[in-house]
């Protein structure tokens, strides 16, 4: 009996040790898991910057078409003509007319202006003279008929005086007369400016820079007002247009925000680019109200054609 007490003892005391020994277990601790936002992908359509339609502003017959698929113009380039009515032609013919008697009236005028003073400072020397004659007539012999002549030649002396402070005033030039020649200049000019306006109605011009595509008339065909008869687009920048992006989306989005763009033509390319715009008007398709984002490409490819398909990757 004592020894197996001896024994227990033993056994507790290694039991003891062993258990001081032994490495402490640690409580496991929860680790946070950060979960990264899901990127928004959307599908969207390659476009110009910019493009307009052009189109006469008159119905009538296309005379020629000035430009081709693909060609490069700039703003005011007449790109196509219509046939061109001859009263139209005609009221042109007669006002370039007009306008040119009107130009030579004046410029007649004008040149007279030397010799009108020149006529008008003698005209006071005649009469200068007259009225000295006059008075020394009256001086010698101051009868009625002598006064009546001294006053007809003072009376001539001021008029001539004062035909002269005119013609210094207009610099020569009868200002009645040069203000009759002005008007009829510009109501000449005025009519030939309408003229030149009808004319050019008949003209289709550029109202921006750009490359033509889309070309829809040819000569002798009719074209009608409002009727597309070419297209004008800026390929400088390209833009990817999405239409949708969602409500829940599209608050995730902002101005400035990168983008990777990747074409389903050039599905090994990817190109770059930011948010330019984001629409204020929503619109509502199959039962979703969508907004729609413009995204300006910083890289481009030259493989790249208007209206491929691109899926758009919305970067955090």
């Amino acid at each position: 009996m004592k020894k197996f007490t001896v024994l227990f003892g033993l056994l507790t005391i290694l039991m003891l040790v062993l258990t001081a020994c032994s490495p402490k277990t640690t409580e496991p601790t929860d680790t946070p898991t950060v979960v990264q936002p899901a990127a928004i992908i959307a599908e969207g359509r390659l476009m110009p910057v910019n493009m307009l339609d052009h189109s006469f502003g008159l119905m009538g017959y296309v005379s020629e078409v000035l430009v081709a698929e693909g060609d490069a113009i700039s703003t005011g380039q007449v790109l196509a003509r219509m046939v061109v009515p001859p009263a139209a032609e005609t009221a042109l013919a007669r006002a370039e007319q007009e306008t040119l008697a009107a130009q030579q009236a004046l410029d007649t005028l004008n040149a007279e202006a030397e010799l009108n003073l020149a006529s008008g400072r003698l005209a006071v020397v005649n009469a200068q003279e007259a009225l000295d004659e006059a008075q020394q007539d009256y001086d010698l012999d101051a009868t009625e008929a002598n006064q009546v002549r001294l006053d007809a030649a003072a009376a001539q002396l001021k008029a001539a005086e004062d035909a002269l402070a005119e013609l210094e005033t207009g610099n020569g030039i009868d200002p009645d007369k040069l203000a009759a020649a002005e008007a009829r200049l510009a109501t000449a000019n005025a009519a030939l400016a309408d003229a030149q306006d009808e004319i050019a109605s008949y003209e289709l011009k550029a109202r921006m820079d750009g490359t033509i595509v889309g070309i829809n008339v040819q000569p002798g065909q009719w074209a009608t007002t409002g009727q597309t008869a070419m297209t004008i687009v800026d390929y400088s920048t390209w833009v990817v247009k999405t239409d949708n992006l969602t409500e829940l989306d599209v608050v995730k989005v902002t101005i400035g925000q990168p983008v990777e763009v990747v074409l389903d033509a050039l599905p090994t390319v990817t190109l770059d680019g930011t948010v330019s715009q984001i629409n204020q008007r929503y619109e509502e398709k199959r039962g979703d109200i969508t907004y729609t984002v413009t995204i300006t490409l910083t890289k481009t490819d030259p493989q790249m054609r208007w209206g491929m398909t691109a899926a758009a990757r919305f970067l955090p």
